[in-house]
């Protein structure tokens, strides 16, 4: 396979798991949240409107995809700081 082939979920060796947690400007959070959804394989298992903080995963099988998909968190409109606090690679046998 050539790296400019696009590698398909079902045919991934790796999965990558990661927990986030974005800081962000109170009165944004609800639309920093939805924000999040709208990515996908993310969820956002819980937050703090009062603080501003979201606790944020993140799944993909390519860390390429994975990583511009955390990297666009910190362009959401309110987001102050995003901070990488557990990663997981699982490596399925050839």
């Amino acid at each position: 396979m050539n790296k400019t082939e696009i590698l398909s979920m079902e045919d991934a060796k790796d999965w990558h798991v990661v927990g986030l947690v974005v800081q962000g400007n109170p009165k944004k959070i609800p639309a920093i949240r939805t924000a999040l959804l709208a990515i996908p394989h993310t969820e956002v298992p819980t937050f703090d409107e009062k603080i501003g903080k979201i606790v944020a995963v993140m799944q993909s099988h390519d860390q390429h995809i994975l990583l511009n998909n955390m990297e666009s968190v910190k362009d959401i409109d309110g987001v102050i700081t995003v901070s990488l606090i557990y990663h997981q690679q699982d490596e399925q046998p050839e």
